[in-house]
């Protein structure tokens, strides 16, 4: 038995260019100058990129100003209300900063981004007096009266939502489409624009029409997986035999599906396709927004906001826990029901997609997402309807699978739209064939004749 060749060596210069390489990374990283500069340096440099409007500028000077804060703590040299003091008056400036930015630039997404500024503190310190009664002051801009130079954190927030509110009842869906904020208003004020009713019976009439729309494009990605999931036990055994071989248990899969009639990549398709609607959708959900301040929803009220100091939302256009919390566990139960295109695949797509469902969740509770309960209610509701739809297709009889016509053999569905495509696409056999081919005569008429031989194909010797 032959031995095994040892694998070939890397030549001694690899190793030199190497180690070379190594020893300058580190001579390189000890020779970058280290930025000493003082907290109180860097908020002179914020308030410069304040005066200049910019905005970019003055969010990376926050960053890397709260790390200096957080260092003057550990050593002892500020302490923490002070820090944290410097700390809200950073993003009072970087806020101002975007705001009029914003103006300046005719965005309105820059606007919601000095919204989103201003969001954690917003939830976080809501009606202390560190929020409300605080003062700061940004530099004066007589271009935009309407930026605040001198308020409060609260203030400038109610502030920054009247402008975007007022700009989102004209504001185009991707720059070109208009009426986004007026078809939600529609679905809201179709029960009255009720404060307890009328805007959660929106975002699930919302809901209903979303999936209405996708209906058919979900109900054909469900039942494609479920036809895919017949050939697991097929799979299973090209796993078996050319498990240590990848690239041909890739080949004979594919071979697999195609003498099936199956495209795995068929049920992504529909997604695909609903991609756009769903972010559509969204847009318009964020033109909204603010509108949803005037509603509630069963347990998300003012009076049990007050009473668990701010733990439940007041309303719909803030942020609840509890809502959050069951729209992940929504999320969870439809990722199960979520069809796989490929059966081998299950396991694997079944953790990641509950593994992401959980990562959503919890980036939406601790405000790295920050939503408003009313998109929270909404996509909630879609993934109840989704759900209800995944358990109808589910239960629905599926035919089983037939092959499709190979060189090896095989019925023809020709009852389906596949089959049909198939039959067109074949090239008729060559003349004089027998068996289940059709042989064209010379007279223009088509006999079929049917081969009543039986057993294995006859195997010829080649010629010498």
């Amino acid at each position: 038995m032959a031995k095994a060749q040892p694998g070939k060596k890397l030549p001694p210069t690899f190793w030199v260019l190497w180690l070379g390489s190594l020893v300058l990374l580190i001579v390189m990283q000890k020779n970058q100058p280290q930025d000493k500069s003082t907290y109180d340096q860097v908020y002179k440099e914020l308030q410069k990129a304040n005066v200049e409007t910019k905005d970019v500028t003055a969010a990376s000077l926050r960053s890397k100003y709260e790390g200096l804060l957080d260092k003057a703590v550990s050593e002892s040299k500020l302490t923490e209300a002070e820090a944290t003091t410097k700390k809200h008056e950073a993003v009072f400036l970087v806020a101002n900063t975007e705001f009029r930015a914003g103006l300046m630039r005719n965005e309105t997404q820059r606007i919601r981004t000095a919204y989103n500024t201003l969001w954690p503190l917003q939830k976080k310190l809501i009606d202390t007096p560190a929020w409300k009664d605080t003062k700061f002051t940004a530099a004066a801009d007589s271009r935009f009266p309407e930026v605040p130079q001198t308020a409060s954190g609260q203030e400038m927030f109610e502030k920054a939502s009247e402008v975007i509110s007022a700009r989102n009842k004209s504001e185009l869906i991707w720059g070109f489409m208009p009426g986004g904020y007026q078809a939600i208003d529609a679905l809201v004020k179709m029960t009255g624009a009720v404060k307890g009713f009328s805007y959660a019976f929106g975002a699930f009439l919302l809901a209903l029409v979303v999936r209405l729309i996708v209906f058919p494009f979900t109900q054909k990605t469900i039942m494609h997986s479920r036809m895919m999931s017949q050939l697991a036990p097929l799979t299973k055994d090209l796993k078996e035999k050319y498990g240590n071989d990848a690239q041909q248990m890739q080949i004979k899969t594919m071979e697999l599906y195609k003498e099936y009639g199956l495209n795995p990549m068929a049920g992504c398709v529909p997604a695909f396709v609903q991609m756009p609607l769903f972010l559509t959708v969204y847009q318009a959900m964020l033109l909204y927004q603010f509108e949803f301040q005037k509603g509630e929803f069963l347990w998300i009220n003012e009076a049990l906001s007050k009473s668990t100091s701010g733990f439940i939302a007041p309303n719909l256009g803030q942020q609840d826990a509890i809502l959050i919390i069951i729209y992940g566990i929504s999320m969870i139960i439809s990722q199960f029901l979520t069809p796989v295109s490929d059966p081998s695949q299950v396991k694997q797509m079944r953790l990641m997609g509950i593994g992401i469902s959980v990562l959503f969740t919890f980036f939406m509770f601790t405000g790295a997402f920050p939503v408003v309960s009313g998109f929270v209610l909404y996509w909630t509701f879609t993934n109840i309807l989704a759900t209800f739809q995944s358990l109808r297709a589910y239960r629905l009889p599926l035919p089983p699978l037939q092959k499709v016509n190979t060189i090896h053999g095989g019925a023809v569905p020709n009852d389906t739209p596949f089959g049909k495509w198939l039959k067109n696409m074949t090239p008729p056999p060559p003349s004089g064939t027998t068996g289940d081919a059709k042989s064209t005569p010379k007279n223009g008429k088509t006999d079929i004749k049917t081969s009543t031989k039986t057993g294995k194909p006859q195997q010829h010797k080649p010629k010498k």
